[in-house]
């Protein structure tokens, strides 16, 4: 059989070509499967970027990630350096009392677009974050100038390192030292009153014996201590944060709990009149009464958890010494390592109490 021709050119073959086409189902295009999104973070989760296919699948995990935000862990390292390691906890309870949890959204800051993908950049608003942190950092140093009676004090002249750094003290509790922990120490916050503190913790256990630091006269000591019912130390509390510091009446008379003051004349530390305080006490020995001489080392009372919430709900947790020295001059009352920085602070009183 002849090939049919056309103007010259043969037929047979692309004809033949086009009933196989024909014939033939053409081969199923092959599947695959769509792109994922994909989620990043970046700068410990200051910044998150997704990355968007199109047609992209996003994943329920992508979606949790960005609604739950960022963690709150993340204040620690906005916190100024000027503030010791162990009271960062302190103002970052403080910081995620006053901000909302909104503060911790990610939200769009910026999007890219090309042919394959779309870019969504995210982030974290720091700038209400640190406003908060400083305003609190910065309360936290002006209540060290708040004169300790507000009504007497005009706190013009407070001792500096040379005023202090010859003074020598007996430990309060023998074989307790002075403690490392900056939220132990003078200077540090105390949010539950709006104020600082202005003495050394010593954690001893309840019934701890309790000494003078050096000897002097006993101005106070409280017998017949009496706790007060649990609401009413609350409602003074409360009174605290609205005046914005803790007024002396509720400090002294109220959370130093059963408590020895005890004179010192102006011994200690030249040009200042020095009172040294013992609080939270369980009990105070019977010939411990104001007018009488105690020497340096003769027991006083016992260490306890007066004053505290523990106390006000009938427990015994909590139990530990709480100390200061005061310094009088005619401008006012300090407490000894007033505005000092720990660094300065800490290994002052270490040499004190030698």
């Amino acid at each position: 059989m002849r090939a049919l021709r056309l103007q010259g050119y043969p037929f047979f073959f692309p004809a033949l070509l086009l009933i196989l086409s024909c014939a033939v189902p053409p081969p199923s295009p092959e599947h695959i499967p769509p792109q994922e999104a994909k989620l990043e973070i970046f700068n410990d989760g200051l910044r998150a970027v997704l990355t968007l296919p199109h047609e992209a699948s996003i994943r329920q995990a992508i979606l949790d990630t960005l609604s739950s935000g960022a963690q709150a862990s993340l204040l620690n390292q906005w916190i100024p350096p000027s503030i010791d390691d162990s009271l960062k906890s302190n103002v970052v309870s403080n910081v995620l009392e006053r901000l909302q949890p909104s503060a911790f959204q990610y939200t769009i800051s910026n999007t890219k677009f090309s042919d394959k993908f779309a870019v969504i950049e995210f982030e974290i608003d720091t700038s209400r974050i640190i406003q908060v942190i400083d305003h609190i950092v910065q309360s936290y140093r002006r209540l060290q100038d708040v004169p300790i009676e507000p009504l007497f004090s005009n706190n013009e002249n407070p001792p500096v390192i040379k005023d202090v750094e010859s003074l020598s003290l007996s430990l309060p509790c023998e074989d307790f030292p002075v403690p490392n922990q900056a939220n132990l120490l003078p200077n540090a916050p105390r949010n539950y009153r709006n104020g600082i503190h202005r003495g050394i913790d010593f954690w001893v256990d309840w019934g701890t014996p309790v000494k003078p630091v050096a000897g002097g006269t006993v101005i106070r000591a409280d017998h017949g201590y009496t706790e007060v019912p649990a609401e009413f130390r609350t409602k003074l509390l409360k009174t605290a944060h609205k005046t914005g510091h803790t007024p002396s009446d509720i400090f002294n008379h109220i959370l130093l709990g059963q408590a020895v003051f005890i004179d010192h004349g102006f011994t200690l530390v030249p040009g200042y009149r020095a009172v040294s305080i013992y609080a939270h006490l369980s009990h105070v020995n019977p010939n411990v009464i104001p007018g009488v001489y105690i020497d340096k080392g003769q027991e006083i009372g016992l260490s306890g958890n007066s004053g505290i919430k523990d106390a006000t709900e009938g427990k015994r947790t909590g139990a530990h010494l709480h100390w200061e020295l005061i310094l009088q001059d005619a401008d006012g009352e300090y407490y000894l390592g007033q505005g000092f920085p720990y660094e300065t602070l800490y290994p002052l009183l270490v040499n004190i109490f030698r």
